[in-house]
């Protein structure tokens, strides 16, 4: 049970080798000394909670280097292909423009009228006047010319808009880019991330392996612009709310009435990792296939992908077949 007391939010440090053992490292951290706390989506049955309350509890987790192999976990829920593709912006065009936004506050949004997404709100960060500001590339700019800046940061909240929408708010809140030298004089992009809230088995493998691929063409886009080599370095986020869903507990912490084995039953740390996929297998199994199916007329037509989206999911998957990106 967890051991945090009554009234008292955890803190905890998580620090890896690779992202596989973070996410192990992390899931037992919580699960053992998160806080039992109810949130807005635990189910009801005639008014009575059918969910445990959920383990939560504020983490920093770091990872030396987050490409490190093997780098997917054996738990994932989303299709990382697709998820990359969002990340690198080929869904911004669903984002709803800002008077739209304006007039929807306090009602719902279709599946297919989104309010944000993370690369849109760091690239087109929008302004209830229209106007729009390209944060990573005044970043980029920044740390290119002042590889040691504190100030390459962006952020995806909008303050005069985001409290007010019924719809969820971006889970990430900011990103830091910081490029210190290691011994041999190279450059190192070290990013940070925070986070308003996570579902930290359901979805923080996919957030982290679909952000860091996108840090690594940050990092190119910097070596482009300083003009000198820049190369991967270590990656950290914190999360004011890492939490395990206890609609979750019975995959997690196992259901001994009915046999079913806990996570932590089926997983030591090492059969976690030798159980994760390196880039080399999870490029042919999962991220192309993924990506090439975007393009098939069905799916091309179901997300309604303009002329860039096309072009972008096309320049993707010539960049990774090429080698250009490791995923």
């Amino acid at each position: 049970m967890p051991n945090a007391a009554p009234g008292r939010i955890p803190t905890l440090h998580v620090q890896a080798d690779s992202l596989p053992q973070a996410h192990y490292r992390a899931m037992k951290a919580v699960w053992e000394h998160g806080l039992a706390i109810r949130t807005e989506y635990d189910r009801k049955e005639d008014g009575e909670y059918i969910d445990p309350p959920s383990r939560d509890a504020r983490v920093l987790i770091e990872i030396a280097d987050p490409f490190a192999q093997p780098r997917y976990p054996p738990v994932s829920f989303c299709e990382i292909g697709t998820y990359i593709a969002e990340i690198m912006g080929a869904k911004d065009h669903l984002v709803l423009p800002i008077a739209t936004l304006k007039e929807a506050i306090g009602g719902e949004l279709s599946a297919h009228q989104w309010p944000y997404t993370y690369h849109q709100r760091l690239v087109a960060h929008p302004d209830l006047d229209g106007s729009t500001v390209n944060q990573v590339e005044m970043a980029v700019e920044r740390v290119a010319k002042t590889p040691y800046t504190r100030r390459a940061i962006a952020t995806t909240s909008v303050p005069n808009l985001d409290p007010f929408l019924k719809e969820d708010v971006p889970c990430l809140r900011e990103v830091q880019f910081r490029c210190p030298e290691d011994a041999a004089g190279n450059l190192r992009l070290n990013v940070s991330t925070a986070w308003r809230s996570r579902d930290l088995f359901k979805a923080w493998p996919d957030n982290v392996i679909g952000l860091t691929f996108f840090f690594q063409i940050i990092a190119q886009q910097i070596a482009a612009k300083a003009g000198r080599p820049v190369k991967l370095g270590s990656y950290a986020d914190y999360s004011f709310s890492l939490h395990i869903y206890g609609q979750d507990f019975k995959q997690v912490g196992g259901d001994k009435e009915k046999g079913l084995r806990s996570f932590f039953d089926n997983f030591d740390e090492q059969s976690y990792l030798d159980r994760s996929l390196t880039s080399d297998d999870a490029k042919e199994m999962l991220v192309l296939p993924q990506l090439r199916g975007l393009l098939t007329p069905e799916l091309t037509a179901q997300w309604r992908f303009p002329p860039a989206s096309i072009a972008l999911l096309q320049e993707l998957i010539a960049g990774i077949e090429a080698g250009k990106y490791t995923v």
